[in-house]
C-alpha cells in the first residue's frame, strides 16, 4: 500500500461526505482513508458511515487535531502520508503526483503541491500566490508558514522520527510546528499544480485564533532560534526579522482589546529587533503620545 490519507473530524458534517469522496475518487491505487471521529457532537458520524466499508473509521473522545491526526499516522499501513482537513477536497490525480515524487526523490522526507481556493459553496475565490521553494526550504517556511496540511504528502517514518505532531499546539499551530521539524531533518519538494481545494469559510476562520496566532507563533519559532542560527549564514537576521514581525501581531492584538501598555511594549521589542518597520515606528509614537495625555 503506497499511500494513507488521515482525515480529522470534528463536527464537520457540512463538508465531510465530500471531502472523503475526493479522497477515495483517487488515481493511486490502493491506498487507504483513514477518517478519525475526535468526539463529534454533531451527524458527523452519520455521514462518515455512509463510507462504512470503504474507509478505516476510528473514534475517540475529543482530544484536538493533533492527537487526532496522531492515531491515524501509527494506524496507517502505508509508506506516505497524506493529510485532508474536513473541509477541503483533493483532485483526482493528488496522490498519484506526489507519492511519483516521493518515489522519485528518497532523500526527501515531505512533498506539497499547489491549491485553488473555494468558498463555503465552492465557488472558486482569486487564486492566492503560494511560494514555490524547494530543497532545503527551512529559512523560508521559518519566515513564512505557507503549508497547510492539505497540500502534505510526508514519509511516515519521517512523521515518526520527528515526534509527531505536538498536542498541545493542535489546532492552532501543531501544522507550521511539524513541517518546520520535517523541514530541519531533510529536503522538501513542490509538485507545481493545484492539487487540493482549500475551502476558505467562516467556520474556519476565527477571531479567537486570529488573535491567539501571534502569541502561539512566538512559541513555535523561538524552539528553533538556535538552529537558524547555527546552521544559516544570515540565520540571525531572519530570526530578528520574523520575530519583528511576530510582537508587531501581538501589539495588534492587544491594541485591539484596550491594553496600550502591553501594546506599546511589544511594539519596542518588534523594533528592537528590526528597527526598519516604519509602520511600527508611526504606531508606536502614536502610542506614546496616547499613554502621555491618558497620564
Amino acid at each position: 500500500m503506497k499511500a494513507s490519507v488521515i482525515i480529522p473530524v470534528y463536527n464537520g458534517k457540512k463538508f465531510i461526505a465530500q471531502t472523503i469522496q475526493s479522497a477515495l475518487d483517487q488515481t493511486l491505487q490502493g491506498h487507504e482513508v483513514i477518517v478519525v471521529n475526535d468526539g463529534s457532537t454533531d451527524n458527523s458520524e452519520k455521514e462518515i458511515l455512509k463510507f462504512r466499508d470503504r474507509v478505516v473509521y476510528i473514534k475517540q473522545e475529543n482530544k484536538g487535531v493533533s492527537a487526532a491526526r496522531n492515531i491515524g499516522i501509527q494506524r496507517a499501513k502505508s509508506e506516505y502520508i497524506a493529510f485532508l482537513d474536513q473541509d477541503d477536497i483533493f483532485m483526482p490525480n493528488k496522490l498519484k503526483k506526489l507519492a511519483s515524487f516521493l518515489d522519485q526523490h528518497p532523500g526527501y522526507g515531505m512533498v506539497y503541491s499547489q491549491i485553488s481556493r473555494i468558498d463555503g459553496d465552492g465557488n472558486l475565490l482569486a487564486a492566492k500566490k503560494i511560494p514555490t521553494h524547494s530543497g532545503d526550504i527551512f529559512p523560508q517556511l521559518f519566515m513564512k508558514c505557507y503549508i497547510a496540511p492539505s497540500m502534505a504528502m510526508c514519509r511516515k517514518q519521517m512523521l515518526l522520527d520527528a515526534g509527531l505532531f505536538q498536542e498541545r499546539f493542535s489546532s492552532e499551530g501543531e501544522d507550521y510546528d511539524i513541517f518546520l521539524r520535517l523541514a530541519r531533518a531533510a529536503p522538501v519538494g513542490v509538485v507545481q499544480e493545484e492539487l487540493v481545494m482549500y475551502r476558505v469559510h467562516m467556520e474556519n476562520v476565527s477571531k479567537k485564533g486570529q488573535d491567539l496566532a501571534p502569541f502561539r507563533g512566538e512559541e513555535i519559532l523561538s524552539q528553533y532560534k538556535d538552529y537558524l542560527i547555527e546552521n544559516y549564514r544570515m540565520g540571525w537576521w531572519y530570526y530578528r526579522k520574523r520575530m519583528s514581525k511576530i510582537y508587531r501581531e501581538q501589539a495588534k492584538v492587544y491594541l485591539s482589546q484596550g491594553r496600550v501598555s502591553d501594546g506599546r511594549k511589544c511594539l519596542k521589542r518588534s523594533l528592537g529587533l528590526y528597527p526598519f518597520r516604519f509602520d511600527v515606528i508611526k504606531k508606536y509614537l502614536v502610542v506614546r503620545a496616547q499613554e502621555k495625555n491618558i497620564g
